[in-house]
């Protein structure tokens, strides 16, 4: 899994949980984040994306350790509590979403 894949999946997370009711600095941030909306493997915002690069740094990301990587980055971003969003999501839950993910990334 590469860091991108893990941006993108920690977005569909964040995306999913928020899709009835969306604080506005959440949807403003969700916007920001959104890793679709260019070509390259980016955000729509590239500082998002930076920051979360600069947070991942050199850490090895594994489908094993995606879910804990995705919690702890969630839980370090300033000035929002997303954490609520993975509160009820189980890791089995997250693996299952990652591998449907990575599959089809295989096709494009």
């Amino acid at each position: 899994m590469t860091k991108y894949e893990l941006f993108a999946m920690i977005f569909y997370a964040l995306d999913a949980y928020y899709e009835e009711e969306v604080p506005e600095d959440i949807n403003n941030f969700l916007g920001d984040m959104c890793p679709f909306t260019f070509a390259d493997e980016n955000s729509a915002d590239p500082v998002v994306y930076e920051d979360y690069c600069e947070f991942i740094g050199s850490k090895e990301i594994s489908l094993e350790n995606s879910f804990l990587l995705a919690k702890e980055y969630i839980s370090q971003i300033k000035d929002l509590d997303l954490n609520e969003a993975f509160d009820d999501l189980t890791e089995e839950f997250w693996i299952q979403g990652c591998k449907e993910f990575l599959g089809t990334r295989k096709n494009d």
